[in-house]
């Protein structure tokens, strides 16, 4: 499958990324999935590199002091 090839394409290459859109893409041009899409106005922080860290964190706070986000996910 599409994750398997991405694993023996990228053997060792740690920034190596696989993408979840050309995964999706490909199962529904294969016609063995369908996708819904649901709307949102959440907002989102992509974090890939350790510099994206700190202005993750300053929102997320901000989010908890907002009431917007728990201060304790997984309790």
């Amino acid at each position: 499958g599409f994750f398997r090839s991405f694993l023996q394409e990228s053997a060792g290459n740690l920034k190596a990324e696989c993408y979840i859109p050309s995964m999706v893409n490909k199962l529904i041009a294969d016609g063995t999935a369908s996708v819904r899409v649901l709307r949102s106005p959440a907002q989102w922080f992509g974090v890939t590199y350790k510099e994206d860290k700190p202005l993750l964190v300053a929102n997320l706070k901000k989010m908890i002091r907002a009431g917007i986000y728990p201060e304790y996910l997984w309790r």
